[in-house]
């Protein structure tokens, strides 16, 4: 993909985050269940502006990289790897939650979610990449 498309797809999809934040806000949709956030729509339109940030970062400091068979291979193999563990981490948290409830707040516990599927996939990455 060229620089100027991805850029350009980038934003547009940053400035949809930012159009759905709107809208639910101007229609009062979406409950105060985030803490922080009054709304969905606001939490919505503050990961427009970080993610307009951080494309418009990466895109000053991105150099062009030839992405070769192997990198592309290891990539999809940790993607792989990563899925497989967030199925089974999703079933063993069902039982859990079965047997005992979860009382952890939901965005928390999202947030702890997000954080191990990244932590997975960056730790199998690099395991994947010593490896082939």
């Amino acid at each position: 993909m060229k620089k100027t498309k991805r850029a350009t797809t980038k934003f547009a999809i940053v400035l949809g985050w930012i159009i759905v934040g709107l809208l639910l806000n101007h229609f009062k949709i979406g409950t105060n269940a985030f803490g922080i956030f009054g709304s969905l729509g606001t939490y919505f339109i503050y990961i427009g502006f970080v993610g307009m940030f951080v494309a418009g970062f990466t895109e000053v400091l991105r150099k062009d990289r030839a992405a070769d068979e192997r990198m592309q291979y290891v990539a999809t193999k940790a993607m792989k790897l990563t899925f497989l563990v967030f199925v089974a981490v999703a079933f063993v948290i069902m039982v859990i939650d079965g047997i005992n409830p979860i009382t952890m707040p939901y965005h928390l516990f999202m947030s702890y979610l997000v954080s191990g599927i990244l932590a997975v996939y960056y730790i199998s990455y690099k395991i994947l990449l010593r490896r082939y």
